[in-house]
C-alpha cells in the first residue's frame, strides 16, 4: 500500500495548489476544503484507523464505506483532469491566452464527483449474465457443450449483504449451468459479523456439482472458521484435489497464495493434479498468477477472479500487469490451453467503483 499512499498524498497535494489556493474564497472556506481532500486521499489511513485492526473489512457502516469510496476516487479523477487542463493551458499561457481557471476547476470538480457518484452506482448494479464460448483441444466428447457458470469476488461485508448475494444465486441459476465454479474471496470480515449474508449461496445446485477455493480476503479473517462454514453452505472447498466430473473431464483447485502467510493449506498444483495428469483439466485458483504453471503442466483450462476486471478502463493495464497478464476474459496460449478471468459478481469495499468494467456471472460453453 506505501506506492499507493504516496500517490494519494501527491494528488491530494496537488489539487490543494492547484484548485483550492487560488480560489476568490477566504480561509475559511479553503481550510475545511483542504482538509476534506487529504481526508479522502488517506482514506484508507482514516477508515483502518476507526474501524479497527481488520484492514479489509474495517467495522464501519456501509454508508461511511461508500462514501469514502466515492470521495476517494473522485480525488484520483480529479488530479488526472487537473492535469490535463494544466498541460493544455501552459502552451496558451505562454501565448497570451487567459481562462476564468476558478471556474473551470469548478466545473472538473463536479464532474469528478459525478464520475465517483457514477462508479459506485455501477458496483452496486448487479452483474450481468455473459455466455462465452471456450474452445478446449482435448474435451471429452460428452463434456461438449457443458456450461459452467462462474461466480467471484462476492466480498460480502457492510455494502453486499444477503439481498444482493440472493440477486447473484438467482442470476447464476437462472442460467441453468452444468456446473458452478466459485474461485474464491467470498466476504470481508470474520464468520460471526457476515456469514450470514451468505446464506443465500446454499442455494446453488447443478447436475454436475458447485466447486470452489480459497480467495485470499478468506485468510484475512480466519480461514480455519470460514472453511467449515462454506462447506456448511454446501459448498466443497477444493483444496489441492481434484474431481473426475465427467468421464475424461476433472475439476482441480488450489488454496489462494495467502495461505503460505496466514495458515492453512499451501497451494501445491502438482498435489491438486494427482490422478489426472495427461487428462482434460478445469484448474480452479483464485489468482491468474497460477497461469505459468497450469499452463506448463497442461491445464485445459484455468479459472480465476480476484483482479475484478481491473474495475476502471484504462485502470485494467495497469492490474494487467500484476496477474501475468490475465484481466479480464478469455486468454488462448499457444499450444491451445486456455485461461478465463471474470469481473467479478460484485465490488469490494476498498475501492467500490466500476467504470467501463462491469460485473458479471461468466457462463462458459466448452466445446471442441
Amino acid at each position: 500500500m506505501f506506492p499507493v499512499n504516496i500517490f494519494s498524498g501527491l494528488a491530494a497535494l496537488y489539487i490543494i495548489i492547484r484548485a483550492i489556493f487560488p480560489m476568490p474564497s477566504g480561509w475559511a472556506i479553503k481550510i475545511p476544503l483542504i482538509i476534506l481532500v487529504i481526508a479522502a486521499a488517506m482514506k484508507f489511513q482514516i477508515i483502518h484507523l476507526i474501524g479497527g485492526p481488520q484492514f479489509f473489512a474495517p467495522k464501519v457502516p456501509g454508508f461511511v464505506t461508500a462514501v469514502s469510496g466515492v470521495l476517494y476516487i473522485s480525488v484520483y479523477i480529479l488530479f488526472f483532469l487537473l492535469l490535463i487542463k494544466d498541460l493544455i493551458y501552459l502552451p496558451c499561457f505562454l501565448f497570451g491566452a487567459r481562462f476564468p481557471m476558478n471556474g473551470i476547476n469548478a466545473l472538473l470538480t463536479v464532474i469528478s464527483l459525478t464520475i465517483g457518484l457514477l462508479g459506485l452506482y455501477n458496483a452496486l448494479k448487479a452483474p450481468y449474465v455473459k455466455e462465452y464460448k471456450v474452445s478446449i483441444p482435448n474435451l471429452p466428447k460428452e463434456a461438449k457443450g457443458l456450461r459452467a457458470a462462474v461466480i467471484a469476488d462476492i466480498h460480502a461485508d457492510r455494502i453486499t449483504k444477503k439481498k444482493t448475494v440472493k440477486k447473484i444465486v438467482d442470476l447464476a441459476m437462472a442460467a441453468k449451468p452444468d456446473l458452478i465454479l466459485i474461485p474464491g474471496d467470498f466476504a470481508d470480515g470474520e464468520v460471526e459479523e457476515v456469514g450470514k449474508e451468505l446464506e443465500p449461496l446454499k442455494e446453488l445446485k447443478a447436475p454436475l456439482g458447485v466447486f470452489a477455493v480459497s480467495g485470499n480476503h478468506e485468510y484475512y479473517n480466519g480461514w480455519e472458521d470460514w472453511k467449515p462454514y462454506l462447506e456448511s453452505l454446501g459448498l466443497p472447498i477444493l483444496e489441492n484435489e481434484n474431481k473426475e466430473i465427467v468421464k475424461g473431464l476433472f475439476i482441480a483447485g488450489v488454496p489462494d497464495t495467502a495461505a503460505n502467510h496466514f495458515g492453512g493449506t499451501k497451494p501445491d498444483i502438482d498435489k491438486a493434479l494427482e490422478g489426472a495428469e495427461d487428462k482434460c483439466v478445469i484448474l480452479l485458483g483464485h489468482k491468474p498468477n497460477y497461469r505459468p504453471e497450469a499452463k506448463e503442466r497442461g491445464v485445459a483450462l484455468l479459472v480465476s477472479g480476484h483482479t475484478h476486471g481491473g474495475m476502471v478502463w484504462g485502470l485494467h493495464k495497469i492490474v494487467e500487469r500484476f496477474n501475468c497478464g490475465a484481466v479480464s476474459g478469455l486468454y488462448y496460449h499457444e499450444d491451445g490451453t486456455a485461461v478465463f478471468v471474470t469481473n467479478g459478481a460484485s465490488l469490494w469495499n476498498g475501492f467500490p467503483t466500476r467504470l467501463g468494467i462491469p460485473a458479471e456471472i461468466p457462463i462458459l460453453v466448452l466445446e471442441n
